[in-house]
């Protein structure tokens, strides 16, 4: 999977991303012709935590899929300097490798702080997004629960290693269980599949990696697991007004941490700001629903995208036109096989490709 030097203000970083094409999983460059999405992820996960979205043939078909790794996350390598780390350093990175790759102006589908991301690049660079379908939206500050959960996670993380030698090389595996099953809780409810399994594993193994066994790495993971979240600021409605895209809000009503409140504050403000095509939709599933219920999910991007797409993309290839709806293989589907991933375990749940509707709240 390829990788892009980018100079940035805080420092180079050499930023892990992903094009998948209607008839390349893996490919280096768009095709021309076809709209782009651009996906955001949150904590804990790079952006295979979008499988659920990569091998949805009704996307993959129509456009071109793109996902990156944020500082601290995933394949990405580079260090997180700042102290402040928030999602306007992250937006800033997300820019400047849009413009290396000279892509034109993208959809953006974010996921929980992918969407604070996300708002950021369109408050800041608004020419450059099409669109913003924002799934899970954080409120503008971490409610002090929230917040004290993610520290909880995180000294479990500190204790696992304990970063002065005396654990395993890898982490005290107990431990890394209880921090594993904190997180599991918070994204998936404890929903058990094959994939958010595989995504866990996967996730801690490269979480060791970039931030395991050293000083270095425990700050690292204070910045890209807390300091990420706690950082953020609300935006004014003068900055939110310079957004020139719709805007649909997705809220999954069963997430244990982050109430539909927060979405309906979301679309007040953006309302307020002037943002007049703004629309929120309630789904079933848990805070990473993209993940477990992407059926409910993916129908609700692919409208928004294909109705601010001009009728480009309007049309399935051949192969899936009569209904059918097979999975694809994704930049990620051999990777997650490692740890267990049967992309095959909720095919029936797939077998038509006709979208299921979910309608705004009133």
């Amino acid at each position: 999977m390829p990788h892009i030097h980018l100079d940035t203000p805080t420092g180079p970083i050499e930023l892990h991303f992903s094009i998948a094409t209607p008839t390349n999983p893996s490919s280096t460059t768009i095709v021309p012709h076809l709209p782009c999405i651009l996906f955001l992820h949150s904590g804990y996960s790079g952006h295979e935590a979008f499988e659920s979205q990569f091998c949805d043939p009704r996307l993959r078909g129509r456009f071109n899929l793109i996902g990156v790794d944020m500082r601290g996350y995933g394949l990405t390598k580079g260090k997180i300097s700042q102290e402040a780390y928030s999602p306007v350093d992250s937006a800033d990175d997300v820019f400047r490798f849009l413009k290396a790759l000279n892509l034109p102006p993208v959809h953006v589908f974010g996921l929980a702080i992918g969407c604070c991301v996300a708002l950021e690049l369109a408050t800041t660079h608004p020419e450059l997004v099409r669109s913003l379908t924002l799934c899970s939206p954080l409120p503008a500050t971490e409610p002090e629960d929230i917040a004290t959960g993610r520290l909880e996670v995180f000294d479990l993380w500190a204790i696992a290693f304990n970063h002065d030698g005396r654990q395993p090389p890898g982490g005290d595996r107990a431990t890394l269980e209880d921090v594993t099953l904190g997180i599991q809780q918070l994204c998936f409810n404890n929903q058990r599949t094959t994939l958010t399994d595989a995504l866990s594993k996967n996730s801690l193994v490269t979480a060791t990696q970039n931030r395991g066994g050293s000083p270095q790495g425990l700050k690292e993971s204070y910045h890209a697991t807390v300091g990420w979240f706690l950082h953020r600021k609300p935006q004014s409605r003068e900055a939110l007004a310079k957004i020139r895209c719709s805007v649909r809000l997705i809220h999954c009503n069963e997430d244990v941490a982050y109430s539909v409140q927060y979405a309906e504050e979301l679309e007040g403000r953006l309302r307020q700001a002037g943002i007049t095509d703004v629309e929120l939709f309630e789904v079933p599933g848990p805070h990473y629903g993209s993940v477990v219920n992407p059926q409910a999910i993916n129908p609700i991007l692919l409208q928004h995208v294909l109705s601010t797409s001009n009728g480009v993309g309007s049309s399935l290839p051949n192969a899936h036109a009569h209904g059918e709806c097979k999975k694809m293989t994704t930049p990620f589907t051999t990777r997650l096989a490692v740890y267990g991933y049967n992309p095959d375990e909720d095919e029936d749940d797939w077998d038509d490709c006709e979208s299921v509707s979910y309608y705004p709240l009133e």
